[in-house]
């Protein structure tokens, strides 16, 4: 993907996940601060602060558990094992009161929900009993029209996909 190609993809996907009732209607967010691969989710945390919705980001825990905790622009954040960056301090919140999360992957299923994510299961075992919104965004070379891997019984199903080359929300 072409740096042109993946800025436009990624502006799409901003502004589709700003305009759906997902994120109009929520007002606590769970999302990760993005690496390389993924759509970039700067942007999407400015637009909720800018929209006074409270963000959370995840930590990694033992036994490949996963907390959220606020994220505001004074959180200290440290880059874990997994090179991702988690916050160091602050309360982790309940998962019910999140209304939204998005939920990242390396490729999504337009059938079913599906998603393939980087291995550790650790956000299938956080959304298992998370009763809010699992959204995710994906470039369109990440959706397919059917997983082409095993979706597992642990596996758990997104509510929303929005990609960027479709402009809508097909549901899953």
């Amino acid at each position: 993907m072409s740096a042109a190609d993946r800025l436009a993809q990624n502006q799409a996907l901003q502004q589709q996940l700003v305009a759906s009732p997902a994120w109009k209607q929520a007002n606590r967010i769970a999302v990760t601060i993005s690496s390389a691969i993924e759509v970039d989710t700067r942007p999407i945390i400015e637009a909720a602060w800018r929209a006074h919705k409270l963000v959370f980001v995840p930590q990694t825990r033992p036994q490949r558990q996963l907390a959220f905790k606020p994220y505001t622009a004074t959180t200290q954040l440290e880059r874990t094992k997994f090179g991702i960056l988690e916050p160091v301090t602050g309360l982790t919140v309940d998962k019910a009161t999140l209304d939204l999360i998005l939920v990242p992957g390396l490729g999504y299923s337009r059938a079913d929900g599906a998603r393939i994510g980087f291995g550790g299961g650790y956000y299938d075992r956080y959304l298992a009993d998370y009763t809010g919104v699992k959204l995710t965004l994906a470039f369109r070379e990440m959706a397919f029209d059917q997983a082409g891997w095993p979706i597992e019984p642990t596996d758990i199903l997104l509510d929303q996909l929005l990609v960027a080359e479709d402009g809508g929300n097909d549901g899953h």
